[in-house]
């Protein structure tokens, strides 16, 4: 690789400004507030119900971020090689994502119904408390460590000039695998679970593969305001977007066929214990509009609208379109979780707070990630340096 390439992306670090931080640390700090001051008063169910909310959703995007430098890197993707690390970044968040784990299990009493009511064995013993917490957190733990040795051996190539792809090509499978065993836990633990009736073979490959699908998401929303304040036209081509573009409109399909495929074995084995969980969130109000809301943002919108060449390449087309799927895969978990705590569909100023605080910590991490270490992984050999497709 050129060595005028080099410097010029070392230099490009420190360039965000402290106050930019600044304002994203703050408005988490007023969102930890509304958090912390309604945790325990006449408000304290609704508050934890949605810090279960965006626990979930923000942990796996953070998480599906890295996971998708995996694939980049398990399958020697060179046309994602520039938005690799980017991607990477969001894996920055999962540190503050382990600490609310454990805020999570002092709320319990909230949003886990099976810590003080007992269902039927044999779920009484997997939704044993101390079970349930020590799986999830010890295995949690593991995947930080494995997501440290990744990033470590991945930023040591630009910064110290090693040539690690054999030894990334065996972390990334291990990454795919523990990320793929945990989030099937959360999936079981923090959303199915929550109703005693409710249990789906496909529910933890729907939350982690809806995890992905939001980080590339992420990964075209957050590319184009960096590449264009850091100048990074000559690395983020067109042609990013555009191959960007196809990933989320296909990954929309399958999206969408892993919520039929659930929905179609309940209808065809006519299972009256799980119909009233479908019911109550696709036939009854107020959750019916909600889903079919949710089916237009992650499906039906991203998918029309990504056929046109033009939308995948004209990046605020190109944002806007990824905006709507990720606002629709956080309004998926909100109808994952809240139908099964509460009948009312309610929203509140809280809700508006929490939610930018979850935001605005995700956000600062990434940019504290971004402004430390290359945001082009020039050291990779598979990266093919500036980019001849045009930038604009």
């Amino acid at each position: 690789m050129d060595q005028s390439v080099n410097q010029e992306i070392l230099a490009k670090r420190n360039q965000i400004p402290n106050w930019v931080f600044m304002v994203f640390v703050a408005i988490a700090v007023v969102g930890a507030g509304a958090f912390v001051i309604n945790a325990r008063g006449e408000n304290a169910e609704e508050v934890w119900q949605l810090f279960l909310v965006n626990f979930l959703f923000w942990t796996g995007v953070a998480q599906g971020g890295l996971v998708f430098s995996c694939i980049l890197r398990i399958t020697n993707a060179r046309w994602g090689r520039g938005l690799l690390r980017i991607s990477e970044g969001f894996a920055s968040f999962t540190i503050v994502s382990f600490v609310l784990l454990l805020v999570l299990f002092i709320g319990q009493e909230f949003v886990l119904p099976y810590a003080h009511h007992h269902y039927h064995s044999p779920k009484d013993i997997w939704l044993n408390m101390n079970f349930v917490m020590a799986r999830n957190v010890i295995g949690f733990a593991g995947l930080l460590v494995l997501n440290y040795f990744y990033l470590k051996t991945s930023i040591r190539q630009d910064l110290d000039g090693r040539e690690n792809i054999v030894k990334l090509k065996k972390l990334a499978p291990a990454v795919i695998g523990v990320y793929v065993l945990v989030f099937s836990l959360f999936a079981w633990d923090f959303m199915m679970s929550l109703d005693p009736h409710w249990f789906s073979t496909l529910f933890g490959p729907y939350y982690f593969m809806g995890s992905l699908i939001a980080a590339i998401g992420a990964t075209i929303i957050l590319s184009v305001p960096i590449k264009r304040y850091l100048g990074l036209d000559e690395y983020l081509s067109l042609h990013h977007y555009w191959d960007m573009g196809k990933i989320l409109q296909g990954f929309s399909l399958f999206w969408v066929y892993l919520m039929f495929s659930q929905l179609l074995t309940i209808w065809y084995a006519n299972m009256p214990e799980e119909t009233g969980f479908v019911i109550k969130r696709v036939v009854d109000e107020p959750f019916r509009s909600f889903a079919w809301a949710i089916l237009t943002c992650c499906f039906i919108f991203p998918f029309v609208s990504l056929l046109p060449r033009t939308h995948k390449i004209v990046t605020p087309i190109a944002v806007f379109i990824a905006t709507v799927s990720f606002s629709g895969l956080w309004m998926d978990k909100f109808l994952l979780i809240i139908p099964s705590l509460t009948s009312e569909l309610v929203f509140s100023i809280n809700h508006f707070l929490i939610t930018l605080g979850f935001l605005a910590g995700f956000v600062a991490t990434f940019l504290m990630f971004v402004n430390r270490f290359p945001v082009i992984p020039f050291g990779d050999p598979y990266f093919d340096g500036k980019s001849k497709g045009g930038g604009h």
